[in-house]
């Protein structure tokens, strides 16, 4: 598949996910993102607000689920591409973002660039498919990147 069937604009985001994560694997991809030279902005409805995302991704999760009604997103900009988390489970790491904005090579490579910064922190593998909220396993991966564990 190329890359203009990969990123064609069809009304769906792109999901870059990995499966089955520990919150110590979210923390480890958390600080590796806070600490790029990217632009990372955190946002939330909960009360406690920035503190909520320094707590750890176990208190994080743990204060969203308690106020039920709470929500958190963390967004990554890197060359005009966002790539969103919404801390939707804490067993899986996932990532949005829109196909439309990736328009040439340079922009693959961007997309290449996060997915190697996610998987070298948490030691993972990583994939993107096509914008799912179930059975990710099923979703044939269109890019997938596998940190080297020599």
């Amino acid at each position: 598949m190329s890359d203009d069937e990969i990123f064609v604009v069809d009304g769906a985001l792109r999901d870059v996910w990995v499966l089955s994560v520990e919150v110590e694997e979210w923390d480890r991809v958390i600080s590796a993102l806070t600490e790029s030279e990217w632009e990372v902005v955190f946002s939330t409805t909960h009360p406690l607000g920035d503190t909520l995302l320094r707590s750890g991704a176990a208190a994080l999760f743990a204060a969203l689920e308690e106020s039920g009604r709470d929500s958190a997103a963390l967004s990554v900009r890197i060359d005009g591409i966002w790539f969103t988390s919404y801390f939707f489970d804490p067993s899986e790491i996932e990532f949005t973002f829109d196909p439309a904005d990736v328009v040439g090579a340079s922009e693959v490579l961007v997309v290449e660039a996060f997915m190697r910064r996610v998987g070298d922190a948490c030691g993972r593998r990583v994939v993107m498919s096509m914008e799912s909220s179930t059975d990710r396993e099923g979703l044939p991966a269109l890019f997938e990147y596998r940190p080297d564990r020599s």
